[in-house]
């Protein structure tokens, strides 16, 4: 006789209701974690995608908007503002008792300075057997790998949340170099900066057709300049010689005589069969407006001459020329803020500058000491075809770090805006809106009414402009030896 009892029967009913709901909180627990593998492998995949837009040559500047405020970059929804310190102790052209009027930087090896550095003790010989340059660019990568572990974790934070931050701590070593000369410095020369500002500067050539010097090209004279270059970068990063690594990441100005100074100063270096795979950069262009030699070409003219160059990745490098107006000039501190606004776009760019130790940049006298200037380096002018290395501690800071620096602040008794942190930002003027309103940039400046234009080249020559450049190109004439006028003006 089987025994049967209700009780029995509502207990084993309960224990099956037990197991239906164990299933469920698995089915669910399985389908959480699946959620989130799936979260975790999108986000992967997207910052692989930016990777390859860099490589496959798409705007990855657009991750760093090139259109930021002073002192400002940006990484997703996150602004950083940055700062810039020259480190001195490490090249001669940093320290004030070197006259930049005399200074050779092919006889000086590029002007390092012989010293030894705490990171030689971690070579192996102690540094012994290596040059100058492999010592120093051993203390570069060392300051950084030092300054990467201490920003590891936060990194790491940040990109679990979906961002991929720039270090916040970075030494970079940029190789600031100038064009060589050019048809209008040959211009400039010849008639006296007087004359070239007020009048000759915004034609496109002289009156008699010798030469032209709109988006000016580069003289017999300055292509044997970038080639003085290139023998002398060949020599330096010879097994034979110091060694040296090239740049890992060329920029350059968007203008003729700076893409063909860069091409001919680093051909035959590097990868891609030697030919220079450089960044065009509209922001690192000359001062412009009004004289015609900065009035750049168009971006196709730009594809056709030097096929090696990326004229994709700058959303600023529009097809025609959209920043050079021709009754005004931009004023300097309008060009340092503009520089200025370029560092800040690419330390913000990771999937352009990344953790790149040594980059170059080719540009022009004026936008060059604007540069110097951003970059807390002193004044140093260059020759045409000069090359200035600059090595920089960069540092960044979220709004929202400065935010809880304030806070801080005030809660030890401090001011409101800080109290004892540095200014992280460059002091420069308040521009208004002269920085966006060109009406309000510089006018042509007057002529003085006893300068006879037609006249002032041959009475501060003593020749025509025909025999005054064939001087020039042939080397039998020094181009500076006559001084010019001091206009009052400043200069960078």
């Amino acid at each position: 006789m089987i025994y049967y009892s209700p009780h029995r029967k509502a207990h084993r009913r309960w224990k099956g209701q037990t197991r239906l709901c164990r299933l469920t909180i698995a089915v669910q627990i399985l389908l959480l974690l699946t959620v989130s593998l799936v979260v975790c492998g999108l986000l992967e995949m997207s910052d692989m995608g930016a990777s390859l837009l860099s490589l496959s040559g798409q705007k990855a500047m657009d991750q760093a908007p090139l259109e930021v405020g002073e002192g400002q970059g940006q990484e997703g929804s996150t602004k950083y503002t940055y700062t810039y310190k020259t480190l001195p102790g490490y090249f001669m052209q940093d320290d004030p008792a070197t006259d930049a009027a005399k200074f050779d930087f092919m006889s000086t090896n590029f002007g390092l300075i012989d010293r030894d550095y705490e990171s030689d003790q971690s070579l192996p010989d102690g540094g012994r057997g290596s040059t100058q340059w492999q010592r120093f660019e051993h203390h570069i990568s060392t300051l950084n790998r030092d300054a990467r572990e201490d920003n590891d974790e936060d990194r790491r934070s940040a990109k679990r949340h979906g961002s991929n931050p720039p270090p916040q701590t970075r030494y970079v070593l940029f190789f600031l170099g100038r064009h060589g000369n050019g048809y209008h410095n040959i211009a400039e020369r010849y008639y006296g900066n007087i004359a070239w500002d007020c009048h000759f500067s915004a034609l496109y050539g002289d009156p008699d057709g010798i030469m032209t010097w709109s988006d000016a090209h580069l003289s017999k004279e300055g292509k044997r300049q970038a080639r003085e270059v290139n023998t002398f970068w060949k020599n330096q990063t010879s097994q034979d010689a110091q060694k040296m690594s090239l740049p890992e990441l060329y920029l350059v100005s968007p203008l003729d005589r700076t893409l063909e100074t860069a091409e001919i100063s680093f051909d035959g270096l590097g990868p891609n069969n030697g030919k220079l795979d450089a960044v065009v950069m509209e922001k690192v262009r000359e001062g412009t407006g009004i004289h015609t030699c900065d009035r750049r070409s168009n971006v196709e003219y730009i594809r056709q001459k030097f096929p090696t160059y990326n004229v994709d990745l700058d959303p600023n490098l529009t097809e025609t020329d959209e920043y050079w107006i021709g009754d005004r000039r931009e004023p300097d501190d309008v060009l340092v803020k503009r520089l200025r606004g370029f560092f800040d776009d690419l330390m913000s760019n990771t999937a352009l500058a990344g953790d790149k130790e040594r980059i170059s940049i080719t540009s022009h006298s004026g936008a060059i000491g604007a540069m110097l200037k951003v970059l807390g380096h002193r004044k140093f002018s260059l020759t045409t075809g000069a090359v200035i290395p600059v090595f920089v501690k960069v540092q960044r800071k979220s709004s929202n770090d400065e935010k809880e620096d304030k806070t801080l602040g005030r809660r030890h008794g401090g001011g409101g805006e800080g109290a004892n942190h540095e200014d992280p930002t460059l002091d420069l003027p308040d521009l208004g809106d002269a920085e966006t309103d060109k009406s309000k940039w510089e006018p042509v400046p007057s002529c003085p009414a006893d300068l006879d234009l037609a006249t002032v080249g041959q009475k501060r020559w003593g020749m025509g402009l025909k025999e005054f450049l064939d001087g020039v190109e042939d080397g039998t004439l020094d181009p500076n030896a006559v001084p010019f006028e001091f206009t009052g003006r400043s200069k960078y």
